[in-house]
């Protein structure tokens, strides 16, 4: 049998270096990029053309591309981050995991209203929370009316390791990673929202969710050994756009 063909956008990215791994065995994972690199299809999604040309025969594509500047403006922001993901989910491939970010729900983290529940209403603390929580508004459109399957991801924290002390909280791993992605490409589900954090003892995200992930990884493994930082303190009333 044919392994299902995949599209990673955003494969050169930091995120998708660390999920492909995860990948190669299980998918036939087409890359691409803006950026240049060995075995990327080099485009910009935003040109209806490539789009067309790259997501022509793959069963599922799992959407990483975006500007991912939480202190960016929303003209750097609406082009990457709503028109391209607008059009990802215009395609007829039937299913589309989205990464999304753990900033949909940053004003709680702010407030520090904490364990913060995938289920509540979104509450962004940034330009870029809100273009994400628009993200994943216009995936529920097109699973409601198509029936097309949507799973949107609130990626944490991703890294090989945490970078401070506040991504102890929301440390998404890589082994956690690879395994969130696998669970929303093959979980039999028409919509679905993840908080993609680890097992973290300090977490501020319940990972309760419908694609059977479970994650193993947990910072605090990692707590002796990072920096201080404050970064959801930049997300409290009064402190101004996060960086």
């Amino acid at each position: 049998m044919p392994k299902p063909r995949i599209l990673l956008t955003g494969a050169a990215g930091g995120v998708g270096q660390l999920l492909l791994p995860g990948l190669v065995e299980s998918y036939d994972v087409v890359l691409t990029d803006r950026v240049p690199a060995p075995g990327m299809v080099t485009g910009d999604l935003a040109d209806p053309d490539f789009l067309a040309k790259v997501t022509s025969g793959v069963d599922s594509i799992v959407h990483l591309a975006a500007n991912p500047d939480a202190g960016a403006t929303w003209d750097e922001l609406r082009t990457p981050n709503v028109d391209v993901v607008a059009s990802i989910l215009a395609t007829e491939v039937p299913r589309v995991v989205l990464a999304s970010s753990v900033h949909v729900m940053g004003a709680y983290a702010g407030h520090r209203q904490v364990p913060v529940d995938p289920d509540w209403a979104p509450a962004p603390c940034c330009a870029y929370g809100a273009t994400k929580a628009l993200a994943e508004a216009l995936a529920r459109v097109r699973a409601y009316q198509t029936g097309r399957s949507v799973v949107a991801l609130r990626l944490g924290a991703t890294s090989a390791e945490p970078g401070d002390v506040t991504a102890l909280a929301g440390w998404l791993g890589p082994a956690d990673l690879q395994q969130l992605v696998v669970r929303a490409l093959e979980a039999d589900v028409t919509f679905a929202v993840c908080h993609g954090v680890s097992a973290n003892t300090r977490s501020d995200w319940l990972v309760r969710n419908p694609i059977g992930y479970e994650p193993v990884l947990d910072s605090e493994d990692y707590a002796d050994q990072v920096p201080v930082d404050d970064y959801w303190a930049l997300c409290s009333p009064g402190s101004g756009t996060p960086r």
